[in-house]
């Protein structure tokens, strides 16, 4: 048998005060509220990179935060290719070389905003979901890499 107490620990709000229940009273039912945190599981909880996927996530959820790890897998925000592409997005120094220059760039946080601008107006940088690692579209290969907790 689910005793009074049980229940209001499984869902507070079905509980309803009998002083409340017969006078007409409008009752107000306050629902818990949690936030989402994500958590790279290859980096220390005190790790800046915990910091960025964070951001990321709340900018654009999981996609942009995949999109990161398939394009800066190490989440370096000095990062420079071969072809001269740079910081986290990985976007390219001819189309991008105002932002680049500019002294945001120095800021983890504006490149993320500037990348997620990027993507957001721009389809066709969005190549990403396709690129393969080892067989698989990077989305799925890296997706084992992130927990997202409720807290």
């Amino acid at each position: 048998m689910i005793s009074e107490t049980m229940v209001w620990l499984l869902a507070p709000y079905l509980i309803v005060p009998d002083i409340l229940s017969g006078d007409n009273q409008e009752i107000e039912v306050i629902e818990p509220t949690y936030q989402e945190i994500i958590v790279h599981n290859w980096y220390a909880s005190s790790s800046a990179i915990q910091n960025y996927v964070n951001y990321a996530y709340n900018l654009w959820w999981i996609d942009f935060v995949k999109l990161i790890e398939c394009e800066n897998g190490i989440w370096d925000p000095n990062r420079v290719s071969s072809t001269h592409d740079y910081w986290l997005c990985q976007l390219n120094y001819k189309y991008n070389k105002n932002f680049i220059d500019s002294v945001d760039f120095s800021d983890p946080y504006k490149q993320l905003d500037y990348c997620y601008e990027k993507f957001k107006i721009n389809p066709k940088l969005r190549y990403w979901p396709n690129r393969k690692i080892h067989g698989k579209k990077c989305t799925e290969y890296v997706s084992d890499r992130f927990d997202i907790i409720l807290i």
